[in-house]
């Protein structure tokens, strides 16, 4: 979801330059990642009620360290771990666990179709800091297709009904992150690999979940029960057998999911792939009301189509801007 416009210097040293954008092929990546992501938020909302948010993603982390770990070795080898932006590197990673925790904070407390929802606002946030932070030129109709979406966020939180709930923040939040960390894996992309890109993003993940359970994991300031406070600060404790296999299906999921995302972003220009994210609504919908009998109220449905509609027609805007012209017999065609 990135429409950064720096150039990167070429880094021989690290990653030969990509020749050209593959584009069917980035799609077919973000669809897929984003598929079996939907399968992780299921098990970390089933799971979520029993264990605290950091513990799962320590472990979580743990167990795709081992698959990401081969994606890096058969991916030109542990050499390209030799990044030229280590620190870049680790504030995406921050900015991942900030949002995939504000996220999963969110899904253990509302509609898992109302928190997908909201997080996908994300690209408008990035339309939204392209202009006030990159000096992006901006038109008109971008512009109206933001307040299209953010009045989507604002029809789903129902503040006039007396309905508004706090927790709605948190995805908000996730997609605030979610976007500048999309940012930079378009920056520094294109001088490193899918899988080292996975690599040290779920290596931040699991060095501050970890120092995350030494200060809060025995649960001393789990006193209040709202859920998405009571995911974050409960005591760790030791998995039973059959959540220990879902959340080693978590591990994978993530491995798997990661290396599709990075990859896809790195390959593919942002505007192109960013609106097959967009999987994800169905089937957080499908699956709120296969397990938890969750159907979307009306408004909510008014809310998802407003936000989908902008966030595809923004990225869409975006990819016919920066598509070249071609003239050829008098005729000026956009290819």
């Amino acid at each position: 979801m990135s429409f950064v416009n720096h150039r990167i210097s070429a880094a021989p040293n690290y990653l030969p330059p990509i020749a050209a954008d593959s584009p069917i092929q980035g799609i077919v990546l973000v669809a897929f990642g984003i598929g079996i992501f939907s399968l992780q938020d299921v098990i970390i909302r089933w799971i979520g009620s029993t264990y605290p948010a950091f513990e799962i993603v320590f472990l979580r982390g743990l167990i795709a360290m081992i698959p990401i770990g081969a994606m890096v070795y058969f991916s030109g080898g542990f050499s390209t771990l030799r990044v030229p932006h280590p620190w870049f590197n680790c504030l995406r990673g921050m900015l991942g666990l900030l949002s995939y925790t504000a996220y999963y904070m969110a899904l253990v407390a509302m509609p898992i179709a109302e928190a997908t929802a909201i997080f996908f606002v994300s690209p408008l946030i990035v339309t939204l800091f392209s202009a006030l932070f990159l000096k992006e030129t901006v038109g008109i109709r971008r512009w109206a297709a933001v307040i299209v979406g953010f009045a989507g966020v604002v029809v789903i939180m129902r503040p006039g009904a007396g309905l508004l709930n706090p927790v709605a923040v948190l995805p908000l939040l996730a997609a605030l992150t979610y976007a500048s960390s999309s940012i930079i894996t378009r920056r520094i992309g294109k001088t490193q690999s899918g899988a080292s890109l996975a690599f040290f993003a779920m290596a931040v993940f699991v060095l501050f979940s970890a120092i995350s359970g030494a200060l809060i994991g025995d649960g001393k300031f789990a006193t209040i029960s709202h859920p998405s406070i009571a995911f974050l600060l409960r005591s760790w404790t030791v998995p039973s057998l059959f959540d220990g296999l879902l959340i080693l299906i978590c591990g994978l999921i993530a491995a798997v999911g990661f290396f599709c995302l990075a990859q896809a972003y790195r390959i593919a220009p942002a505007s192109v792939v960013a609106p097959f994210e967009f999987v994800a609504m169905p089937l957080a919908m499908f699956w709120g009301v296969l397990i938890w009998t969750e159907y979307p109220s009306s408004t909510t449905i008014l809310g998802v189509v407003l936000i989908v509609g902008s966030g595809i027609y923004v990225l869409n805007r975006e990819a016919v801007r920066k598509r070249p012209l071609a003239t050829g017999r008098g005729i000026r065609l956009r290819l």
